[in-house]
Order: structure tokens, then sequence, then C-alpha cells
């Protein structure tokens, strides 16, 4: 039968065991909540590049149709009208994206920091989410329409007066693709990793 110094020597072992092997497991959980944070990151940045890109394109297409065919005064209008509706979505796509990339995670012992950063960038990419449902409301139909406009003005004789059929089959195509398009990017960019944000926030809970 094993001594008392025999079995005190054997349960400072287990300890010392399992405190190595709680260390080792906060630190791998670590390294997991940090990589599937990386990657839920990656694709909302690729949305903000691709955005960001396509909006610039947009500016840089209207400002060139106020330039060049600014004589007229419906051109003139829808172009300016598309440069408008487009700032405010612009300016809060830079402000928000612009904060989640300079968060970074705390590093330390205790989980609590990075749970704080994995808190931090759901909030502001469900911010950016709502603000953006919310105004696609208005943007889609109305760029919708503006770039359809401008299409029959400039290059369709007699314009959207002279074929209002044609306009209103164009605009409903146009319409449902853009519909289609943006649910498609919604559901990648945005509520996938809203998901994925809100489980890593569980894991976290769990743990505790």
């Amino acid at each position: 039968m094993s001594t008392i110094e025999e079995l005190k020597r054997v349960w400072d072992t287990n300890q010392e065991t399992a405190q190595a092997y709680k260390r080792y497991d906060h630190e791998t959980l670590g390294s997991i909540i940090k990589s599937r944070t990386k990657k839920n990151m990656k694709k909302s940045m690729q949305y903000f590049w691709g955005a960001l890109f396509l909006q610039i394109l947009v500016y840089a297409l209207l400002s060139h149709v106020v330039i060049k065919y600014g004589g007229d005064t419906k051109t003139l209008s829808s172009g300016i009208a598309g440069i408008i509706l487009y700032l405010p979505f612009t300016i809060l796509l830079m402000k928000k994206f612009k904060q989640m990339a300079i968060v970074k995670p705390v590093h330390a012992n205790s989980g609590r920091p990075l749970y704080q950063y994995v808190l931090q960038q759901r909030a502001l990419l469900q911010s950016f989410y709502s603000f953006k449902k919310g105004y696609e409301l208005l943007l889609v139909p109305l760029s919708t329409g503006i770039g359809v406009f401008l299409t029959f003005k400039l290059f369709v004789p007699g314009g959207v007066e002279e074929n209002p059929m044609g306009a209103i089959i164009t605009f409903l195509i146009s319409l449902i693709s853009m519909i289609a398009s943006v649910r498609l990017e919604n559901r990648k960019s945005f509520e996938q990793p809203i998901h994925e944000f809100s489980q890593l926030l569980n894991e976290f809970k769990t743990e505790e």
C-alpha cells in the first residue's frame, strides 16, 4: 500500500498536469478564436473593398455624365441626385470598417480581452448591417431608377418619355437583379460572419 508521502507526490503530479492542461486549453482556445475571428473579418473586408471600388466607379460615371451632358437640366439633376444618394452610404461604410480594422485583440492571460474584441467586432458589423438594410430600401430602387433614366436619356432615342414600356421592363429586371445580388451579398458578408461571432461569444461563456 502506498505511503502518505507517495500519495502526496501523486496528488502534486496530477495537480501540475491538470494546471498545465488548463493553460494549454486556454491558449489553444484563444488561437482558435483568433483564427475564426480573422476568417470572418476577412469576409467583411472583402465586401468593404468591393463595395468601395463599385462606389468609386459610380461616382466616376455620374461625374462624367454631369460634366459631359450637364447642359441638359434633367440629366444634370439626375447625375447630382445619384451622387448625393450614395454619399451617406459611402461615409458610414468607411467609418465603420475603419473602426473594425483598427481594433486589435488585447493579449492577456484572461480570455476576457479577446471576448471583448469579438463582442466589439460583432457590434460594429451589426451596426453597419442594420444601417445597410434600412438604407438599401431607398438606395436600390432610386439608384436603379436613376440608372435606367440616364441610360434611356443618353442612348435610346426619345428617352423614357417615348419608350415607357421598355423603361419599365428594364427597371423591373434591373431591380430584381439588384435585390437578388444584395441578398446574396448580405448573407455572405454580414449574416454568416455575425452568426459566427455570436457562436464564438457563446463558446466563451461555455468555457467560463
